[in-house]
């Protein structure tokens, strides 16, 4: 069964907001990253997070709408495609760190490559969007 949502339009300014955000969400891993306890799921949702806000906020910037989802193929699905972020479809990747993973432990551990490999890709993500958004559409 396919879900049908509905896409919203943001004005354009919310990018930059947005944006923003990202940056502080790629800021929390990087901190949880360092830390000495925790749970290592935490690291790439927040990097999951990272690449969300990040590909939403160049969405919204070139005023293309979206469903309010966390599904990254869809979201960059919607892009044009001279804008397609690094990694591409590989990012779908993070997808289960949005949903699922949050509310397991342990049960597919995680190993450091993998988090690195994610906090790679968000500082990669953010430096896409914000030459995106530097740019006029």
């Amino acid at each position: 069964m396919t879900k049908n949502f509905k896409k919203q339009l943001f004005l354009k300014e919310y990018a930059q907001e947005l944006l923003k955000i990202a940056k502080g969400d790629f800021e929390s891993a990087l901190e949880l990253s360092q830390a000495k306890s925790g749970r290592p799921e935490n690291i790439v949702f927040m990097a999951q997070q990272t690449v969300e806000k990040s590909i939403k906020a160049v969405l919204v910037h070139l005023q293309i709408a979206f469903p309010m989802v966390h599904d990254l193929g869809i979201l960059i699905a919607l892009l044009p495609d001279d804008k397609i972020p690094p990694e591409g479809f590989a990012l779908t990747e993070l997808n289960p760190f949005a949903s699922i993973r949050r509310y397991e432990e342990g049960r597919l551990p995680l190993t450091t490559e993998e988090i690195l490999v994610s906090l790679d890709a968000a500082k990669k993500i953010i430096q896409w969007a914000t030459a995106a958004l530097a740019t006029t559409k």
